[in-house]
């Protein structure tokens, strides 16, 4: 029931890299000349080097300015093994969803399932109402929706007098206040509402042209459900020449404009973007209602149940259909293993609905509130983060790598262990099997961030975590470092 996640994009930060066993910068002073051999020539790091290791990788020019934070502790040990401001608050990036996947899983099972009911009143063919009452289930898509039309139709149903849909189980506001203006356009930073289809994103391809043409631009699952117009700004370039591409989404009036910037080599390949969907609920219903009539089903009209009025109670009502989306331990999966933001919320979201607090109170809010409520259950240090999203988009968030590790150390300890650590994507390393070292990546302007546990071969299983926040070297240099701490931490032995 899974859509296409249009989130995945954001996983280019996690893409499996692969790199030559680590070499010790010559220019790392920490590191005494006679520690440097044992590790490069017995392809083995002993307990005793690691700091030094360490110092001296974070000693080096490209992270001169950077600002540093790690824990590296042992899975069955109480005390950290390496530690670099551990304590201290960093830009947590998408390693928040550690948190919010770990609460989840303990809250609500790994077998629960969000639950949509379809209920109807009138008999078929001729249907007074058809309402579709969202619960947050970010999974929906066309073909969801598409599978209610045909049951309806099996059911014998030919017209609905008026579709409802029922937006009002997430109060609030659909975005997170704290939330950047470029990340609300773009497809990463979609709407979470109670009812959400295709992610709340329209797909699309930029295909390059003829030298000097402006890029085309297709609409991969459908065009927008609204008035649109194209404002073409982007060309067609030489193969000499850089690649770029971005997509502004704005409204003039009623009408909803595209501005397309960039560049494409001609003859290169296309570029894949998402945008935001602006009108969720609405956009729900105008789908649900072009599956509806594709299927011989024809809909009166639409409208969306107003949070703020009193709903009466209609006896004639009755279930239709229910549909249930995949379990908790798929969703989490989705989360972490392609960083999805939508998904991420959605739990959030949901883990505010079993708040006992006010039911009518801000479902983001309470969301927070049961996260924490949670996390201290298990042990976690209540004042090592403050997160102000499930996703990581925020830049209010702030995480310090001891509550990340803590998270890491009690989820192995959890009767979930299995589950949540298969939500982690594996992380390939010369010489290693896949399964050495999982992580969760978290990546934004100036941040990148890991997390995850690494099961070497002698030494005990670790957590980690690695921040690095507020450098500007290109993040394809550090990919290289993050791979060389993480091969010293699958070859750490006792040595004793």
């Amino acid at each position: 029931m899974n859509s296409t996640a249009p989130h995945f994009f954001l996983c280019l930060a996690t893409a499996w890299l692969t790199f030559a066993p680590p070499v010790l910068a010559a220019d790392s002073k920490d590191i005494g000349a006679e520690r440097q051999p044992r590790i490069q020539q017995n392809n083995r790091v002993c307990v005793a080097d690691l700091a030094a290791a360490f110092d001296g990788i974070a000693a080096r020019p490209a992270l001169q300015r950077a600002r540093i934070g790690i824990s590296v502790q042992p899975l069955d040990a109480s005390e950290p093994l390496y530690e670099k401001k551990a304590q201290r608050y960093f830009l947590p990036a998408s390693t928040t969803k550690v948190l919010t996947t770990a609460a989840a899983l303990t809250t609500l099972g790994p077998e629960y399932q969000i639950k949509t009911s379809v209920q109807g009143s009138g008999r078929p063919p001729t249907l007074d109402t058809v309402k579709i009452i969202g619960q947050g289930d970010p999974s929906f898509s066309d073909t969801t929706l598409q599978e209610i039309a045909k049951t309806l139709y099996g059911q014998g149903v030919r017209r609905i007098k008026t579709l409802v849909g029922d937006d009002t189980v997430f109060r609030g506001p659909a975005v997170v206040p704290s939330w950047e203006w470029e990340d609300l356009q773009a497809g990463w930073g979609s709407p979470v509402n109670s009812l959400m289809v295709n992610e709340n994103a329209y797909e699309v391809r930029l295909y390059p042209q003829a030298l000097g043409e402006p890029l085309k631009l297709e609409w991969q699952l459908h065009e927008p459900t609204v008035p649109w117009r194209l404002i073409n700004r982007s060309r067609t370039v030489s193969e000499s020449e850089p690649e770029f591409t971005e997509i502004v989404r704005r409204f003039n009036g009623d009408v909803l404009e595209i501005e397309v910037l960039g560049k494409l080599r001609a003859g290169g390949d296309s570029d894949r973007s998402w945008i935001a969907v602006v009108d969720p609920a609405p956009y729900f219903l105008r789908r649900f209602q072009v599956q509806l009539e594709a299927q011989g089903i024809k809909v009166n009209q639409t409208e969306l149940i107003d949070p703020d009025a009193d709903q009466s109670v209609d006896e004639d009502q009755r279930l239709l259909t229910e549909i249930q989306s995949p379990p908790l331990s798929e969703l989490i999966y989705t989360i972490n293993q392609y960083s999805n933001n939508l998904y991420a919320e959605a739990l959030l979201k949901t883990l505010g609905r079993k708040n006992p607090a006010d039911s009518n109170a801000d479902t983001l809010t309470q969301g927070l509130e049961m996260l924490k409520q949670t996390l201290t259950q298990i042990g976690i240090d209540p004042d090592t983060y403050d997160v102000a999203d499930g996703s990581g988009l925020s830049r209010h968030n702030l995480v310090s790598p001891e509550a990340l590790v803590q998270t890491l150390q009690v989820m192995n300890r959890s009767p979930h262990a299995d589950i949540f650590k298969k939500s982690l994507r594996s992380r390939e390393l010369d010489g290693l099997s896949p399964e050495t070292v999982v992580v969760k990546t978290g990546s934004m302007s100036g941040v990148s961030n890991l997390s995850g546990y690494v099961r070497g071969k002698t030494f005990s299983p670790l957590a980690f975590t690695i921040f690095f926040n507020q450098y500007n070297q290109p993040r394809s240099q550090l990919n290289p470092i993050f791979d060389e701490m993480l091969l010293l931490l699958a070859r750490l032995e006792s040595c004793s």
